[in-house]
C-alpha cells in the first residue's frame, strides 16, 4: 500500500515538553536525542507532517490545513489551543495524550475538567481513538453526532521504512522479553507477568529478559523473583534504555510476553513489529490488530495462548508462520501508509 497525496497532518502537544519536529522531508534511521516516530508522533510522520508544542506557531503554518490536538490532562490548555485553532481555520480533530480507559477516567475527575472536554468535543471536527475503547461522549454533543464525528485509527508503526527494520535472523533470536516494566501501576499486571513466565520458562526451557523500570524498588522485587526462574535463566537490565538499544534488546528474543490489560494504543507490540518478532499476552489495540491470536483481553483464554507459546518455540515453521502473518497485517493495517490514507480519508470526511 501507498500514498501519493499532499496530505499532511500536524500534531498539537500544547505546551507539552516535546520538541517540534517537521517531517515535511520524511523519517530517516533513530537518531539520539530526537523523538522516535512512534505513539502520537507518528500520526505527523505517516503523513509527512510535523509535531507542534505552541498553537500559535502552528496557527500561522499554512502547510497544514488539518490538526491533531492532543487532550492533555490540563484540560484548559487544550480547550485553549483548539479555540484558537478553529479561529485560524484548520480542521482539528483530537485525541486524549494518555488515552487508555483508566487513564482518562482519571483526568476526568473534577467538574472543570469535564466542562472544558464538553467543549472541546463541540469544537472537534473528528475525534480519534487510538484504543479500541473509544473516549466517553460529554456534555452537550449528541449521540449521533459524536458517533459521526468519532474514528478508531491505531497508532502507526514505520514496518513499511527499511530504515526501521530491527529485525535479527530468526537463528540469532532466543527466549523471552517481558514487556512490561512496572510493578506499581495497577493495569500493568506487572508481576502477574513475571510470575506467569517464570512457569513458561522452567516448562520452555528458555531464558526471560526483563527491564527494571521502578529504580531501588524494582531492583529489591526483581531479585526477590528469581527464585521462581530456573537458576541463571532471570537476566535484569538494571534500567530502562534508549529506545534504539531497547529495540536491539527485544529484537534478540524470539517472543514479547505481557500482561497489559490498560487498553492502551499498544507501543510494546508496536515495538515488536519493528523487530519482526511477536507479542503475546495484551490487550493493545496493535496487539489484536497485528497479533489477534496471541492477544488477550483479559476474558480466561491465557490457556490457548499458553499452548501457542509452547508451539512457537517448538515449531520453527509455526513461528515463521506467524510472524509473516503479524507483518502483513501490519502492512495492510498499521503502516505510515495505510495510516496516511485513512486520516486523509477521515479528514475528507469531516472536515
Amino acid at each position: 500500500m501507498s500514498s501519493s497525496s499532499e496530505f499532511r497532518l500536524a500534531v498539537l502537544n500544547p505546551k507539552g515538553r516535546d520538541a517540534f519536529l517537521d517531517y515535511t522531508r520524511g523519517v530517516g534511521a533513530w537518531r539520539a536525542g530526537v523523538h522516535a516516530p512512534i505513539n502520537f508522533h507518528a500520526y505527523a510522520a505517516a503523513t509527512k507532517g510535523a509535531f507542534f508544542d505552541s498553537p500559535e506557531a502552528l496557527a500561522r503554518d499554512d502547510r497544514f490545513p488539518a490538526v491533531l490536538l492532543l487532550i492533555r490532562h490540563r484540560t484548559f490548555v487544550s480547550l485553549e489551543a483548539a479555540r484558537r485553532l478553529k479561529q485560524a481555520g484548520k480542521t482539528l480533530l483530537v485525541s486524549w495524550k494518555e488515552c487508555g480507559p483508566y487513564q482518562i477516567a482519571e483526568q476526568l475527575g473534577c467538574a472543570t475538567a469535564l466542562q472544558d472536554y464538553a467543549e472541546i468535543l463541540d469544537l472537534a471536527d473528528g475525534i480519534l481513538s487510538p484504543t479500541l475503547v473509544p473516549p466517553p461522549r460529554w456534555g452537550w454533543i449528541s449521540v449521533e453526532e459524536f458517533r459521526r464525528k468519532l474514528r478508531f485509527i491505531p497508532t502507526p508503526y514505520a514496518v513499511d521504512l527499511a530504515s526501521w527494520d530491527y529485525s535479527l535472523p530468526v537463528e540469532n533470536r532466543a527466549g523471552i522479553l517481558v514487556g512490561t516494566r512496572e510493578f506499581l501501576t495497577p493495569t500493568r499486571n506487572h508481576l502477574r507477568a513475571l510470575a506467569e513466565i517464570a512457569t513458561l520458562a522452567s516448562e520452555l526451557k528458555v531464558p526471560v529478559t526483563v527491564i527494571n523500570g521502578d529504580k531501588r524498588l524494582g531492583m529489591r522485587m526483581l531479585h526477590s523473583l528469581e527464585e521462581s526462574f530456573p537458576e541463571a535463566s532471570l537476566h535484569i537490565v538494571e534500567r530502562p534504555l534508549t529506545y534504539g538499544d531497547y529495540l536491539r534488546l527485544m529484537a534478540r528474543h524470539k517472543l514479547v510476553f505481557h500482561l497489559d490489560r490498560g487498553s492502551v494504543p499498544g507501543q510494546v507490540a508496536g515495538d515488536a513489529l519493528l523487530c519482526r518478532t511477536l507479542c503475546a499476552g495484551g490487550n493493545s489495540a496493535v496487539e489484536k490488530v497485528a497479533f489477534p491470536g496471541l492477544s488477550d483481553d483479559g476474558s480466561g483464554n491465557l490457556e490457548s495462548i499458553y499452548a501457542n507459546l509452547r508451539r512457537l518455540f517448538a515449531d520453527k515453521t509455526f513461528y515463521d508462520a506467524e510472524v509473516a502473518a503479524s507483518q502483513s497485517l501490519a502492512a495492510e493495517h498499521l503502516s505510515f501508509a495505510s495510516a496516511a490514507n485513512q486520516l486523509e480519508r477521515f479528514v475528507a470526511e469531516v472536515g
